[in-house]
C-alpha cells in the first residue's frame, strides 16, 4: 500500500472529533436514561394514565442504538489511537489498515446516530399528537360546559 508523507495528519485530524462524538452520545444516553427512570417511577406510582407499547418500543430501540453508537465510536477511537502509534513506530502498512477500520466504525456510529435521531423525532411527534388531542378535548369540554 502506498502512504503519502501527510498520512500522519489524517488520524491526527480525526482524533479530536472522536471524544466530542463520545460526549454527545453519552449525553444522549444520560438524557434517555433519566427519562426511562422517570417513567419507571411514574408507572410504579400509577401516575401514568397511558403509555403505549409503541412508545416503550421506541425507547427500547433508541437505547439499543445508543449502546451501539457508543461502542462503534469507542472502537473507532481506539483504532485511531493504534493508527497514530503505528505511524509513530514506523508500521505504516498496519497504520493504514487500522485507520481504515477506524473510519468504518466511525461511519457506522454516525449512521446509527442518524437512525436514532429519526426515532427521537418520531417519539416527539407522538407527544405533539397527544398534546393536540388533549388541547382539542379540553376545548370541546369547555364548549360543552358553556352550552349547559
Amino acid at each position: 500500500m502506498n502512504i503519502d508523507s501527510n498520512f500522519f495528519w489524517y488520524p491526527a485530524l480525526l482524533f479530536p472529533a472522536m471524544p466530542i462524538l463520545l460526549l454527545v452520545f453519552s449525553n444522549k444516553y444520560t438524557a434517555l436514561a433519566m427519562l426511562i427512570r422517570k417513567l419507571h417511577v411514574l408507572a410504579q406510582d400509577d401516575s401514568i394514565n397511558y403509555l403505549s407499547a409503541e412508545r416503550i418500543k421506541i425507547l427500547s430501540e433508541r437505547l439499543l442504538l445508543l449502546r451501539w453508537m457508543q461502542t462503534f465510536s469507542s472502537v473507532s477511537f481506539l483504532f485511531n489511537l493504534i493508527t497514530i502509534f503505528c505511524v509513530f513506530v514506523g508500521l505504516y502498512n498496519f497504520a493504514l489498515n487500522f485507520f481504515i477500520i477506524s473510519v468504518v466504525f466511525l461511519i457506522l456510529a454516525i449512521i446509527l446516530f442518524i437512525i436514532e435521531a429519526q426515532h427521537s423525532h418520531y417519539a416527539l411527534t407522538l407527544h405533539i399528537k397527544d398534546l393536540e388531542e388533549y388541547s382539542e378535548n379540553k376545548i370541546k369540554s369547555l364548549i360543552r360546559k358553556e352550552q349547559l
